[in-house]
């Protein structure tokens, strides 16, 4: 029932698997979870600073192309050094880097689901 109505609300029509759901079914449901991803890894970014939420789109935008500077930038129409500037800043803002090392997928889920989260919250808005 949840991936129903997730696909509603995404404006989806017609069958999908509910696996490709799993993600945003998990953040709907442990809302307090990503909170508190959010706040480990995201502390310093600031909801009010325009700049800071396209830092956070571009991060999230790098994490749905695979973590490809390329793709990331054909997806936001823009250069992909604007892309490693706007990781870089995240970087120096939150001390933290989608980058560097080799956290694995466990490490991708976690930003992925931090800067939903964080993007998502009715306070970011």
């Amino acid at each position: 029932m949840r991936a129903l109505d997730l696909g509603r609300h995404q404006g989806l029509h017609g069958l999908y698997d509910v696996t490709g759901f799993a993600g945003r079914i998990a953040l709907t449901e442990q809302p307090h979870l990503g909170a508190l991803l959010s706040r480990r890894l995201l502390a310093d970014l600031d909801p009010a600073d325009a700049f800071h939420r396209r830092l956070a789109l571009t991060a999230l935008a790098f994490l749905d192309n695979g973590r490809r500077l390329d793709q990331t930038a054909a997806a936001l129409f823009t250069h992909p050094h604007t892309v490693r500037y706007r990781l870089g800043r995240l970087r120096q803002i939150t001390s933290a880097s989608l980058t560097d090392g080799d956290g694995g997928p466990l490490a991708a889920l976690h930003w992925w689901w931090a800067l939903t989260a964080w993007l998502e919250s009715p306070t970011q808005h």
